[in-house]
């Protein structure tokens, strides 16, 4: 419906651990307890991996930051000068650490002990206890991830059904002269290969302890595959006088690969065939004019781009 208003996933996993951890450091009695919040708001990102990894920053960040801070402020004085020193200090120390995303929380827990001026170990407490509560309740509302294997699979059959239809224009151009390949479906075909590589890492990462990299070595594959089609054997077409029977060959060779061209198919029948194929070539008669000479050689450019893309897909069955 145009205009309609539609709130995310990521964004109703933040409205509600932000309410949770503001009711939880709240209930406690903590100082501060809207900090709560906002480090959970801060600390959701778009994976599980990513999350932990902001989170384990955050903390050890924090830590570094407020005992910094505890220094400056008791051995100088509470003054926006000596906040400018904390910052000075403090910031290119936690990037030099690789700690660059708690560099935002931990500023905010040291601005309040200059805003307090308490620097009682009770107070300590008070923000790693609002810094646990936040990243904690980060960490449990951002464990729920939807699967998006379903996609992937969809994605997959879409991109192999683009392979077959691609193929299929390649043989049906060289062999009648017909239309070759529509730039709208190399287009299509590309960008949902990037798309289908990009879920696939974030499938990845989404995962603690299972790190099944399948579908991006799958995607990968077709990626390098598709590469060679476009940028090297379709170039090739327009150089190519169809009326030779080694043109028909191939054709025929081009509409068997798109045929086999399934996930599950290791490509080693084809392989084989194209290695009669070009013993075949080689018995035929040398080309009788520069014109055959140079359409033969573009076909044999043709047939080792093809064995090329053949290979890609027999090192990924072996994995």
């Amino acid at each position: 419906m145009k205009g309609s208003f539609l709130i995310g996933q990521r964004t109703m996993k933040t409205a509600l651990g932000s309410g949770i951890s503001l009711f939880i450091a709240e209930s406690l009695h903590l100082q501060n307890y809207s900090t709560a919040a906002v480090i959970t708001l801060l600390s959701i990102q778009n994976t599980k991996k990513k999350s932990f990894s902001v989170a384990i920053q955050r903390f050890v960040a924090s830590i570094i930051a407020m005992l910094i801070g505890w220094f400056l402020f008791e051995e100088l004085n509470y003054s926006p000068i000596t906040v400018v020193i904390y910052f000075l200090i403090t910031i290119p120390l936690l990037v030099k650490l690789k700690l660059r995303e708690g560099v935002v929380p931990s500023s905010v827990i040291v601005l309040q002990l200059y805003i307090t001026q308490n620097v009682k170990f009770t107070y300590f407490l008070n923000e790693i206890a609002i810094l646990a509560i936040g990243i904690s309740i980060a960490l449990i509302v951002n464990s729920y991830m939807p699967s998006i294997e379903e996609t992937m699979i969809n994605s997959k059959e879409q991109i192999e059904q683009n392979f077959k239809m691609i193929l299929f224009f390649i043989a049906l151009y060289m062999k009648e002269k017909e239309q070759s390949p529509p730039q709208k479906m190399t287009l299509e075909t590309m960008e949902l290969i990037k798309k289908a590589k990009t879920l696939a890492f974030t499938e990845v990462e989404n995962s603690y302890f299972r790190a099944n990299s399948y579908y991006i070595d799958y995607f990968e594959m077709r990626e390098k595959q598709f590469e060679i089609i476009q940028v090297k054997i379709l170039p090739l077409l327009q150089r190519i006088d169809c009326s030779y029977p080694q043109a028909s060959m191939v054709a025929t060779f081009i509409e068997d690969t798109g045929v086999y061209l399934k996930e599950k198919s290791t490509g080693a029948e084809l392989i084989l065939k194209l290695h009669l194929m070009k013993e075949e070539f080689e018995t035929m008669p040398l080309p009788a004019s520069r014109h055959e000479f140079e359409t033969r050689a573009n076909l044999l450019m043709i047939v080792n781009d093809l064995e090329s893309l053949l290979n890609i897909k027999a090192e990924f069955s072996k994995k």
